[in-house]
């Protein structure tokens, strides 16, 4: 189990006249972390920096931050130390808008961390739990009573219809056992179970 952000949003700071505007969001790779950070960019295109930090689970495990322009260790640095104390999967970007007065280098860090903060108890945070691949597959005939089966769980699986019909389902970690166990009548009738080691 982790907590990420709730839900996307933002959160403003302002100190000496610099506008420090948070915006964050949950990722689950790389390329939705880059898309995002890409997305603030293109929003705030005048802004003097755009610092940030993400935290990925994977596989693999990716944590990334950029002070983009400001002094080195003062601005991402300091957003991915909150990540890591409070979210996993989760993206922060922090938009500055240089107000006229130089902070310092201790200022910046406190002004990037509580931007960070104050995004965090904007939007809220949200408990997921790990979830483990399971790979199904069946004959045909079976199709219709999977199916079924899969829209009673609020599952939508990828499925590939071969030879057989094979189904990749990503499922809670804590439902494995009882998840298996209730397909198990159907392992009588042809169907192959993988994964969800």
């Amino acid at each position: 189990m982790w907590q990420t952000l709730a839900e996307a949003g933002e959160a403003e700071i302002n100190i000496l006249n610099s506008r420090f505007i948070a915006s964050g969001a949950e990722v689950r790779d790389l390329s939705s972390a880059e898309a995002f950070l890409k997305s603030i960019q293109q929003r705030y295109p005048d802004a003097t920096h755009h610092c940030y930090a993400f935290k990925v689970l994977g596989p693999p495990i990716i944590d990334r931050f950029s002070d983009d322009g400001e002094p080195n260790g003062t601005a991402g640095r300091p957003i991915l130390t909150v990540l890591e104390h409070h979210l996993a999967n989760a993206i922060i970007v922090v938009t500055r808008y240089y107000g006229g007065t130089k902070l310092g280098k201790g200022g910046l860090v406190k002004a990037y961390t509580e931007a960070a903060k104050a995004l965090i108890t904007q939007i809220g945070t949200i408990t997921r739990e790990t979830e483990t691949e399971l790979s199904l597959d069946y004959p045909y005939q079976l199709a219709p009573m999977l199916e079924h089966w899969f829209r009673q769980q609020n599952f939508h699986p990828e499925l590939i219809y071969a030879e057989r019909v094979s189904a990749q389902l990503s499922i809670p970690l804590s439902q494995r056992e009882k998840l298996t166990a209730e397909l198990s009548d159907w392992v009588r009738q042809g169907l192959n179970i993988a994964g969800g080691e």
